[in-house]
């Protein structure tokens, strides 16, 4: 009866809400220079910087170009289709809007004097722009002046990057298919700029009169059809569009930027990426939580034997550790902040200017949005709320017990596995668009962790087995690893996938490049015909029979635009962002082939034969079918030189290498040409001698608009698509490295008791410190070199996987690279290993007598 007064009488009942705060705050302060509440202020530090800057700079990107949309779409509404509207379409718009201004868009390649230039056309009227200001100069670097109106008839317009890439200067001329044109300005803003989202290609405005005059009845001339409307009209033009025109795109100021999935697609890859980054701050809370359980128990069981209840206990233990996270957000702000900053100077700088339109982009600024910063941490505490709740479960087991009889109460493996599985799925359902692109990352993952896993066992247990018979150090180091085999793992697994991101960006990228560029040098030549109509492909043949030019390959093919699929408009049916979405947004190309082409394989389904009669099938390229989530049987729905043509889904097929990199998504029987009529294009390779490319401006003077291009550009363009990729990995993976020393350090701190008895045992046989700091570095060596076997033996497994599928080759690694990185990742380790051990390495027999 006295001991449930004194319970019922105890401080922590009177007032539990003040004294459990008074009591949580006592304790924080007590800890939070404990070396293991230190790591854990910099894991949920770096997770949150992270966290916070990505959703920040995200934030950024679409506010801007929210502001893009609005400034430079040139009209309320913008419909564009390849094909020019007729005489009702035309006439039903114009009554359901207040004006229609027309703008044409041709991709071709100008000649003056021997230089080349690819460049897109835009051939407009005398009543273009309908809003917004047309920027023009009269001279290099001469005062800007708006024109109230395009180029007059026989005049044409030049950008600053084209006029000098052709060495032209104003009032010269420029012959275009036999007609010539006076350069008479340089162009220096377009009203409607935006509809050409992100290209690189160079610029030149003429009028339409003067288009008419060269142009080849079969060139694909992109039709723009600029509208001034109200909100009403631009709903009722929308409804109209869906009914009569779905192929046709459409973007209006109500609407989204044309750039805005690509950005959300940019942000939600981060995000999955950031998967690896929650799985090493798991591993280093699981250490830090086996860490501090003891100390935290005792704490718990002090409470309970002054009346406290395990409620209170629980929320002391919580709000201790919110008390360390709110104490550690001005920091985190700060620096995302700081971070944020530098991302935008950077896409500015990097991103934006390399599309040639670095001076449109000046409103990308820097808005910290502090309702979204707070949403981001309130999200990610709910990660790390999950990620202590072990910790918080031992702790609602412990009893008063434990302060006379000591117990060893571990935590249950299950539930920190459970719960670290919960928070990655979290994060891949959040920022997951499409299947493929998850199941493939998370797989590569995956397959990297559990290689590292078995290695690190197999190497640890192996050696340890075979050294049983013998005495020595390495043995007994041998033995003790194997004895702490957990916390060794989580350290070769921190190291191990660090070092392995590294080596698949600098090395195999890089080895990657050179050999699609030998590869197709091989198979394709080192020139490519992305489209020609049949006109051009005819003079291409007899041009390179007159010079001896090889033709590697030549296939025929139509343009499409998919609209419907099983019956339901494209836009409805496919909701999330994907690369294939993007894509068929935009006209793609369709084969025809009677027997599976040489580089492509039967995945599934069956192909047509010659005698078949049923000319509405279709066979799908799998990475389509994936993204898509397209099965056999399905119904796609085409629109094919304006009328709409349904096919049924009959097989699936892939690429193979080895017959040339020319390929399609979407293949169809022969005999569907008698059903269609459209216009036909070709796409070809050659190999042409160093010194024929200067025969290209013949053909490109006759034929403006074929498309063509050199090995020499296409490698350029991937190598610039690379150093892109470095950069962004290469800051990608320093967080990486910085986890793995976070969990480093989290390992080291939570066995530091036992290796300090270790340490003092090994005294006590009257051996000296110097043993035990050479068993300390062997345990590094030993642990750095499996970490380091297991990266490059993942990259090794990555470049033969990548080679196999796209060369049908085996990958040779460069040996310099990888003992290179060997050495490297050794001498750290076993610095910073030796470094975060010298607690350890202070045991003595004096400690251990104490005990």
């Amino acid at each position: 009866m006295p001991a449930n007064n004194s319970a019922k009488n105890s401080p922590l009942r009177k007032n539990p809400i003040r004294n459990s705060l008074q009591l949580a705050w006592h304790f924080y302060q007590q800890q939070k220079h404990h070396s293991s509440q230190r790591v854990l202020r910099w894991v949920q530090g770096i997770l949150l910087v992270f966290i916070v800057t990505l959703s920040q700079t995200s934030a950024s990107i679409q506010a801007y170009l929210s502001h893009n949309l609005a400034n430079l779409l040139g009209a309320d509404l913008v419909l564009s289709q390849p094909l020019a509207l007729s005489a009702s379409q035309h006439a039903e718009l114009a009554a359901m809007s207040q004006q229609i201004v027309l703008s044409q868009s041709l991709t071709t390649t100008l000649t003056h004097n021997g230089q080349w230039q690819r460049a897109t056309l835009k051939a407009v009227a005398d009543d273009y722009p309908l809003q917004g200001e047309l920027r023009t100069a009269t001279s290099q670097g001469g005062q800007e002046n708006v024109s109230a109106q395009g180029a007059g008839v026989g005049e044409i317009w030049l950008d600053s990057r084209l006029l000098a890439a052709l060495g032209l200067r104003l009032g010269e001329q420029l012959s275009i298919g036999g007609h010539r044109l006076t350069v008479s300005r340089i162009l220096l803003h377009e009203p409607d700029r935006l509809m050409e989202g992100h290209t690189v290609e160079m610029r030149a405005l003429l009028h339409r009169t003067d288009l008419q005059q060269f142009r080849a009845t079969d060139d694909i001339i992109q039709h723009r059809y600029l509208f001034a409307a109200n909100a009403q009209q631009i709903s009722t033009i929308l409804q109209w569009q869906k009914t009569h025109l779905p192929a046709a795109q459409v973007h209006h100021k109500q609407g989204a930027h044309p750039l805005a999935l690509f950005w959300q697609r940019t942000e939600n890859f981060i995000g999955l990426a950031s998967i690896l980054l929650f799985f090493m701050a798991a591993i280093a809370m699981q250490q830090l939580t086996r860490a501090q359980l003891q100390q935290q128990q005792f704490f718990s069981a002090v409470c309970l034997s002054v009346g406290a209840s395990k409620q209170t206990v629980l929320h002391i233990s919580v709000l201790k550790w919110l008390f360390g996270l709110l104490l550690l957000l001005p920091q985190v702000l700060a620096i995302s902040a700081l971070c944020h900053w530098l991302l935008l100077q950077w896409l500015q700088a990097q991103a934006f200017a390399q599309q040639g339109a670095a001076s449109s982009f000046a409103n990308l600024a820097w808005q910290p949005d502090i309702a979204l910063a707070v949403k981001t941490i309130v999200a990610s505490a709910s990660i790390f709320l999950v990620l202590n709740f072990p910790l918080w479960l031992a702790l609602w087991q412990c009893s008063v017990r434990q302060l006379i009889q000591p117990q060893r109460r571990s935590i249950s493996n299950a539930v920190l596995f459970g719960c670290a599985t919960l928070v990655l799925a979290g994060v891949a359902a959040h920022y997951s668009d499409n299947g493929l692109l998850t199941a493939m990352l998370l797989g590569s993952m995956l397959a990297s962790i559990a290689l590292l896993l078995v290695l690190s066992w197999l190497t640890l247990s192996l050696c340890e087995k075979l050294s049983q018979p013998f005495s020595g150090l390495l043995p007994f180091a041998l033995y003790m690893m194997k004895q702490r085999l957990l916390s060794k793992t989580t350290q070769i697994l921190g190291i191990g996938l660090a070092a392995f991101l590294l080596l698949f960006t600098l090395m195999l990228l890089k080895d990657l490049g050179d050999n699609m560029a030998a590869h197709q040098r091989t198979h394709d030549g080192n020139l490519l015909v992305s489209q020609a109509s049949s006109a051009q492909m005819a003079d291409i043949q007899l041009w390179a029979a007159q010079h001896a030019i090889t033709i590697r390959q030549h296939k025929p093919f139509m343009y499409v635009q998919l609209t419907h699929i099983n019956g339901g408009q494209l836009a409805d049916v496919m909701q999330k962002p994907s690369d294939s979405l993007a894509t068929l947004s935009r006209p793609v190309r369709l084969h025809w082939s009677e027997a599976v082409p040489g580089n492509n394989r039967l995945v599934s389904g069956q192909w047509w034969h010659s005698a078949d009669t049923n000319w509405q099938q279709l066979s799908v390229e799998q990475e389509m079918m994936t993204d898509l989530g397209l099965q056999l049987g399905d119904r796609l729905g085409l629109v094919i030189a304006e009328h709409y043509v349904e096919f049924s889904i009959a097989a699936t097929h892939a690429y193979q290498s080895g017959a040339g990199a020319i390929t399609f998504w979407l293949q169809m029987p022969p005999a569907a040409l008698t059903h269609i009529k459209a216009p036909h294009y070709s796409m070809a390779s050659l190999e042409l001698q160093p010194e024929q490319f200067s025969l290209l401006g013949q053909l490109w003077q006759q034929h403006p608009s074929l498309r063509m291009v050199s090995l020499q550009e296409l490698t350029q363009r991937f190598d610039n698509s690379l150093a892109m990729v470095t950069r962004l990995i290469s800051g990608f993976a320093g967080l990486i490295i910085l986890l793995a020393g976070v969990v480093m350090v989290s390992s080291v701190h939570a066995v530091e008791a036992k290796e300090q008895k270790k340490n003092s045992i090994i005294l006590s046989f009257g051996l000296s410190k110097r043993t035990c700091l050479q068993l300390n570095i062997i345990e590094w060596l030993v642990t750095g070199a499996i970490a380091a076997t297991g990266a490059i033996v993942a990259t090794w497994l990555a470049g033969l996987l990548i080679y196999q599928s796209q060369f049908s080759l085996p990958y040779h690694p460069d040996i310099g690279w990888l003992l290179g990185t060997l050495a490297v990742i050794l001498s750290l380790v076993t610095g910073l290993g030796i470094v975060l051990s010298k607690n350890s390495l202070a045991g003595s027999v004096r400690q251990l007598m104490a005990e």
